[in-house]
């Protein structure tokens, strides 16, 4: 296996240490192991391995030219849901809901990269995207319960405005939900989020939010459709989204 040698050029060494913390937050903010990543790439029969992304991540490997290609294939398998094979043995329920929330790796434009793309971050020629440099917020059960009020103070703001029971604004909202919740499970559990019967916990606010790094949230812009108002920034709402009135809502023009 090529390990790392001393690069020539600066650009070569800081290509090699950005391609490290990539490899290595994009995993993170997935909340997946390198293990889960191993047998992913193995059920696919993609040539990627627990120990080569250890190295990758540790900026002490150099990669061969067929290595960017595999790293290609793994993406569009992870962007493509469609392609997360059904659960199995080292492959639970668990990891395969992970991998059906993940986001693959993105270039610094915030596009899916490809082997190219892989290659240039690689060598120093392209900056990696910034949602890998954030080191988020720490998710707390504060946080938590913030975002829980949040929802439903958007929602039952929503019903109001439009003289709708509860009910006609959750069939009013469902088909855009559908498209940000794929799961039935999840879809329900926001469902009762609203009602008032559950709320969101903290290890789901922390895998939703990517350990409290995304700057875009697809519930607030399925908000934004229904409702044609401006929602507050990611932060606002897991810090003082209770404090948010539906009323005070700026529409969007």
């Amino acid at each position: 296996m090529p390990t790392h040698t001393p690069q020539r050029s600066e650009q070569l060494q800081q290509g090699l240490q950005n391609f490290a913390l990539f490899i290595r937050r994009g995993r993170e903010l997935n909340n997946l192991s390198q293990q889960n990543l191993h047998i992913f790439f193995q059920i696919l029969l993609i040539n990627i391995y627990n120990s080569q992304l250890s190295h990758m991540e540790q900026a002490k490997l150099v990669l061969k030219p067929g290595t960017f290609l595999e790293l290609e294939k793994g993406n569009i398998a992870m962007d493509d849901k469609k392609n997360i094979p059904p659960t199995q043995k080292n492959f639970s329920k668990d990891v395969r809901e992970k991998f059906l929330q993940a986001t693959p790796y993105l270039n610094f434009d915030g596009e899916v990269c490809d082997a190219t793309d892989f290659f240039r971050i690689f060598v120093g020629i392209d900056d990696i995207h910034k949602s890998y440099k954030s080191t988020g917020l720490e998710i707390t059960d504060e946080h938590a319960h913030k975002t829980t009020e949040y929802a439903r103070n958007i929602f039952l703001g929503y019903c109001q405005e439009n003289m709708l029971s509860r009910p006609e604004g959750w069939e009013t909202l469902l088909p855009e939900l559908e498209k940000v919740m794929k799961q039935k499970k999840q879809r329900e559990h926001f469902k009762n989020i609203l009602s008032g019967l559950e709320e969101w916990s903290t290890p789901e606010l922390k895998a939703y939010t990517k350990n409290g790094t995304i700057e875009v949230c697809p519930i607030n812009k399925m908000f934004e459709k229904i409702t044609h108002k401006q929602m507050p920034e990611c932060r606002d709402v897991w810090t003082k989204g209770d404090k948010v009135k539906y009323s005070q809502l700026q529409a969007i023009r």
